[in-house]
């Protein structure tokens, strides 16, 4: 049975930096083509509005692919069959995301759905059609319902992705059994960086730059929280052959 391993996230993230000061270039480089992707992906193409999006999806897939092998030394940085190997891990992410997300938000709509005509399910509606339409209240409550499982659906799955990645096991029993007894770790993490993302978003609106601010300044901060998660992997298979 694996030995328990408690993250020592203070020593993660001074480590990290660390290897961003060691190897500043490289980190540029990464950063400089994450901008270059986002503005493709959502200043030229549009995002999820334009069909060219789904190419662009492959190439940003392959892109932090290039990232995690590059970072393991594990060359060629885009062996064909240990892609192939990332497909079912990341469907299984991206059902496991798509299945909490719709349910978070049907969610406040069951009541109205169940009370039918009912005089309370009309006021209902009015509060929900005036937080869910007119405010971001019910917008803040997903985003932290989300969080908290966001351990099980993505932090802990991701183990598995990186492993298959990297020819190891990308079974998510394996990754839930070495990464137990971390719950409230990981949330720490996912919240500090969904918040600073949730500020650069804010901060652009306000100053009505659009996706650049994000976009900018949120290239080199993705780029340093996958290099947490490489980290982290690290930390708790680093022993594994």
């Amino acid at each position: 049975m694996a030995e328990i391993k408690t993250l020592p996230l203070k020593k993660l993230f001074r480590e990290s930096f660390s290897h961003i000061c060691a190897n500043r270039r490289s980190a540029v480089l990464f950063s400089v083509a994450h901008i270059v992707l986002l503005a493709a992906g959502f200043e030229l193409i549009d995002g999820w509005h334009d069909l060219v999006f789904l190419p662009w999806l492959v190439v940003y897939y392959l892109y932090w692919c290039f990232f995690f092998r590059f970072y393991f030394g594990k060359k060629p940085y885009l062996a064909t069959k240990k892609l192939i190997g990332t497909v079912v891990p990341s469907v299984k992410i991206l059902a496991l995301s798509f299945f909490v997300l719709t349910a978070l938000l049907l969610l406040p709509l069951l009541p109205v759905l169940f009370g039918a005509d009912a005089d309370w399910s009309v006021d209902y509606s009015g509060y929900l059609q005036k937080y869910m339409e007119d405010g971001r209240l019910v917008d803040g409550i997903t985003l932290f319902v989300f969080l908290l499982v966001s351990p099980f659906i993505y932090f802990r799955p991701m183990m598995a992705w990186i492993g298959s990645l990297l020819g190891r096991s990308g079974a998510f029993k394996t990754a839930f059994a070495r990464t137990k007894g971390n719950y409230w770790r990981m949330f720490f993490l996912l919240a500090v960086f969904e918040l600073l993302f949730v500020g650069l978003s804010f901060l652009g609106g306000r100053l009505e730059t659009g996706n650049w601010l994000p976009i900018v300044v949120g290239s080199p901060l993705m780029v340093y929280f996958n290099l947490l998660l490489a980290k982290i992997y690290d930390f708790f298979f680093l022993e594994i052959d």
